[in-house]
């Protein structure tokens, strides 16, 4: 009798209790569930960050590589060209030329524009190793200048505001030999282009970088 009446107060407490228990792991479960879907999401934000981080390291040094790819190209048969070509047939796509202004010289118009095949047409080697795969990480796929991924990259420079230069320390200055200080605009682009028809509803976006300098090229001969 002892254990059966035992048994019937615990059943009138349990009746009392109204759920209590079921309620306290269902919330148990919730905030658990909870937790996980945020260290889901916090996963994805490290994912997609450090893809925005590479690609805009890419980006930085696609800019930077057209910088030097400049430096490099206006030796002195280079720059006289380039300089000709500024002065008498202006590129007029040339983004880094102000169209606002309300006095416009030639010297302020002079723009030349210079796509990175131009640039690489007398290095060796290619200047990009493509991506052979269609996905990204594909088995036996190498990886391109770019990574293990799909992604499109490219830069050009701008060449504007030619100005005499003063000739080198200890350079002979009476042989009609001058040199121009030119300012380089360089742009560097990178984009991904994931297995996807719509690239911008994935990790994917476009990134730029631009970035000037102020070069001394030459000798060239000077205008008569």
């Amino acid at each position: 009798m002892r254990s059966i009446d035992a048994a019937k107060r615990r059943s009138a407490r349990r009746a009392g209790e109204a759920g209590a228990a079921l309620f306290v792991v269902a919330m148990t479960l919730a905030a658990l569930a909870s937790v996980g879907m945020y260290a889901l999401a916090a996963a994805s934000n490290e994912v997609k960050t450090s893809g925005y981080e590479r690609q805009n390291t890419q980006t930085h040094f696609l800019s930077t590589y057209g910088v030097l790819g400049a430096a490099h190209e206006m030796m002195a048969s280079k720059v006289q060209l380039y300089t000709g070509l500024m002065l008498s047939q202006s590129d007029t796509i040339c983004a880094s030329i102000p169209k606002s202004a309300t006095s416009q010289t030639i010297m302020t118009t002079a723009c030349r524009r210079l796509g990175s095949a131009e640039l690489g047409a007398a290095w060796q080697g290619n200047i990009f190793d493509a991506y052979t795969g269609t996905v990204p990480y594909q088995a036996g796929v190498a990886p391109g200048s770019f990574g293990p991924a799909p992604t499109q990259g490219d830069f050009f420079i701008e060449l504007t505001e030619p100005v005499k230069a003063a000739a080198p320390a200890r350079y002979a200055v009476n042989l009609n030999f001058c040199f121009v200080n030119l300012t380089v605009t360089s742009n560097g682009i990178t984009r991904p282009l994931p297995a996807v028809p719509d690239w911008t509803q994935t990790y994917g976006n476009e990134s730029t970088e631009v970035q000037r300098a102020r070069i001394i090229a030459g000798p060239m001969q000077c205008p008569r």
